[in-house]
């Protein structure tokens, strides 16, 4: 049986995003267990005690049968250079707990601190974010990507960042980069462009 994961981000004792978290969840359920039924997950999490403050990860893993919930002290990995690895068959359109092919990327990393994944020859994402590359004053970000991620379609939404398509021979164009998932935010750090390596 199938297990996917939501990672959720708790802060000061408040979630972030649940509502776009709810939404990847319900696209999962219905598309792989055939469940077409809304998710709630304020009523979901409310029985498990959550620390009050400070920044957390909640993990959710879950299936149409049962989901396991658990807080952790969260600290930021710092992700200064990236490697440019080539995968054409990779496939990761749902959050699944099982990450072998993400993983046998991100073993290629050599002494970078993760991989920019390029699947024919287009831009997608790094092992664990999706990416951002800054154009001019405003910020773009893959529409090849492998998995929609909750901050960045939030940030999509809120018309912060704009899609477009993007070739790996394209990435000299770019100044800077930054990386966005549920626990990086907006204001992630920024790197030189010069710090994506073949």
């Amino acid at each position: 049986m199938f297990r996917l994961i939501e990672t959720i981000r708790l802060h000061d004792g408040r979630f972030n995003n649940l509502g776009y978290h709810e939404q990847r969840m319900h696209r999962a359920m219905k598309e792989i267990f055939g469940v077409d039924q809304k998710v709630n997950l304020e009523e979901m999490l409310s029985p498990y005690p959550k620390p009050a403050s400070g920044l957390y990860k909640c993990r959710l893993v879950y299936n149409n049968k049962t989901h396991q919930v658990e807080f952790t002290s969260y600290t930021i990995r710092p992700a200064h250079w990236l490697r440019i690895v080539h995968d054409d068959t990779i496939s990761y359109d749902h959050k699944f707990e099982d990450r072998k092919e993400i993983d046998n990327n991100f073993k290629k990393r050599g002494n970078c601190d993760d991989v920019l994944i390029i699947k024919k020859g287009k831009v997608t994402d790094t092992s664990r974010a999706n990416i951002l590359f800054r154009s001019g004053n405003g910020w773009i970000t893959p529409t090849s990507l492998l998995l929609p991620g909750t901050m960045r379609q939030s940030l999509l939404d809120s018309k912060k960042i704009a899609e477009e398509e993007i070739h790996v021979d394209e990435l000299s164009r770019f100044k800077s980069f930054k990386l966005v998932n549920a626990m990086l935010m907006f204001d992630s750090p920024e790197r030189s462009i010069e710090n994506i390596i073949p």
